[in-house]
């Protein structure tokens, strides 16, 4: 009979302990449950937070000094040999820009769905292809960075090279393909954003008009302009 009170003094134990995680475990689940009601709120499309980066600067029919945007798609390679898709977080447009300027012939509206179809038009006339590509905000060098490892990861190596040059922009280099030797392929950096050209590159007065266009867009990044 006398260890009745003892017995009765475990079971009060027993029931304590098992009262005080009961209630834990309730804390602890009403805790969880606001936790997953916040992230879910915060994560709703009106608060979700992605990089951001520029949408096309040029638009369709604008004026580009003595050429017009005559087309624009969006694409995911660079001169339609090299796939980009690989970047995270990069918009790429495809301009084709007609010369408009004394004499101009204007050539079909079309855009190039390979390098043949593209080495035909820029050989017949005066077209300039334009691909912008829009990376993070304030991470053009690395965009730029990342495009070059595709390329020196995608080319093959006997007939395709790369020539690094600093005249152009903040970062650019020449890609250099002996299978369309009349074509020139420039690739180059203007502040936060990455520019490439494709060109008939036998005719100096195209040639020419690329660099007063890419000493354009270096002086409107300098300005801060956010069209030109």
């Amino acid at each position: 009979m006398k260890k009745l009170p003892y017995i009765l003094v475990l079971i009060a134990i027993i029931a304590l302990f098992a009262g005080a995680d009961y209630y834990l475990n309730n804390l602890n689940g009403k805790e969880a449950l606001e936790s997953i009601k916040k992230i879910s709120k915060d994560v709703t499309p009106e608060n979700k937070e992605t990089p951001g980066f520029s949408d096309a600067i040029f638009k369709l029919n604008e004026n580009l000094m003595d050429y017009k945007v005559i087309s624009q798609i969006q694409t995911s390679q660079i001169f339609e040999k090299i796939d980009l898709s690989n970047i995270n977080n990069i918009k790429i447009y495809l301009d084709r820009l007609e010369y408009t300027g004394a004499k101009a012939e204007v050539a079909p509206s079309v855009s190039p769905e390979s390098s043949e179809t593209a080495s035909k038009d820029l050989n017949t006339g005066k077209t300039i292809y334009l691909y912008e590509i829009h990376g993070p905000a304030n991470q053009g060098s690395l965009t730029y960075l990342n495009i070059k490892l595709q390329f020196i990861a995608q080319i093959n190596a006997t007939t395709e090279t790369l020539n690094e040059t600093s005249e152009y922009g903040n970062n650019s280099f020449f890609y250099n393909d002996q299978n369309y030797e009349n074509i020139a392929f420039l690739l180059t950096q203007v502040g936060q954003n990455v520019f490439a050209f494709q060109f008939n590159k036998t005719d100096s007065a195209v040639y020419n008009d690329v660099k007063s266009i890419i000493a354009k867009l270096v002086s409107d990044s300098k300005s801060n302009l956010p069209n030109l």
